[in-house]
């Protein structure tokens, strides 16, 4: 079984999507937030628990919840955490947090976990970066090229797993690179039936991580798609608004590009794309993909304390929609 853990702090700046073994989820929770949290990121990328674009979002949520003295590492004294509402129990199984959920008929194990009493915001290099232009430096100070070899890692293990037919017998020059990675990674394995590559357990679990970042992305930022107001209030999903996503991602600290990405991989965008060996790894198509990010309204067109009132405004209505839920 498959346990997916989202952990962000309490106003949902950074979030990470941790992918865990069963074996993980039976351990307590003190020890999980020691040993998975508190460890160097990445080992974690390299056994499928992070995703490796997230890793800028890991730093700053480790850097919120531990300090260090002479002994070593500890968690800071305001922070607790609460696991789907409730507070987490260290001693207990980190299981508790998790409840059972489907997606596309397979049944898995999530959990949300918050972060709670940070002493200070939380900055992150994305909210700096002039997101106008997919050229320029990306979240983090990453290159293009850094993000295109991410973003085509995420594109080849989506086709893999929706069952696209990379033939082992063949050459195939422009999957040499991604497929070595994922060998090496061990994302991936032969299927000898197929004589084609499929994922591998540990490849399965960074995938649905991609998913579930991206459905995570949706609840909190759909909201932002249509965006209208006047003197007498803010208005959403009227049809007659502007689509404000972007420069909510910028407050947020999200990188625009990677977010406009994983929904497109959620949506199913590219699952026929016959020729995506040729174009994955592509600057080209990039650009034409992130063409709408570029010419979206950017946080300094909208005012960030128009965006801020805006934010207040959607999350007030985020938060009555998910109590009526409960």
């Amino acid at each position: 079984m498959i346990y997916q853990l989202t952990v962000a702090d309490e106003q949902k700046q950074h979030l990470v999507v941790l992918s865990l073994t069963g074996e993980t989820a039976l351990r307590p929770a003190a020890d999980v937030v020691f040993d998975v949290l508190g460890s160097d990121p990445g080992p974690l990328v390299s056994s499928g628990i992070l995703a490796e674009g997230q890793i800028e979002d890991f730093k700053l949520l480790q850097q919120a919840i531990f300090d260090r003295d002479a002994e070593g590492m500890f968690i800071r004294e305001t922070v607790h955490f609460q696991a789907n509402g409730q507070e987490l129990d260290p001693d207990g199984p980190i299981s508790r947090a998790f409840n059972q959920s489907e997606r596309d008929g397979i049944k898995y194990m999530r959990g949300e976990l918050t972060v709670l009493g940070t002493i200070a915001p939380m900055s992150s290099p994305a909210q700096a970066k002039d997101s106008t232009t997919c050229g320029a430096a990306t979240s983090g100070g990453r290159s293009t090229n850094d993000q295109v070899r991410d973003l085509s890692r995420v594109m080849a293990l989506h086709q893999i797993a929706i069952g696209y037919p990379i033939d082992v017998t063949k050459e195939l020059p422009e999957l040499t690179e991604v497929i070595a990675w994922a060998e090496s990674n061990e994302l991936i394995e032969i299927d000898v039936q197929k004589v084609a590559y499929k994922l591998t357990a540990k490849g399965r679990r960074m995938h649905d991580s991609y998913i579930e970042e991206a459905q995570d992305l949706i609840k909190r930022f759909d909201i932002y798609g249509n965006v209208d107001s006047d003197n007498s209030g803010i208005y959403f999903d009227t049809g007659l608004g502007r689509d404000l996503r972007v420069p909510a991602f910028e407050m947020e600290g999200v990188d625009p590009f990677r977010a406009r990405f994983l929904l497109g991989i959620n949506d199913g965008e590219w699952d026929k794309l016959s020729n995506w060996p040729e174009v994955f790894n592509q600057e080209s198509w990039y650009g034409q993909i992130f063409a709408p990010i570029e010419q979206a309204p950017s946080l300094e067109e909208v005012g960030r304390e128009k965006m801020a009132e805006i934010m207040t405004r959607a999350k007030s209505i985020l938060r009555q929609e998910q109590q009526n839920r409960q």
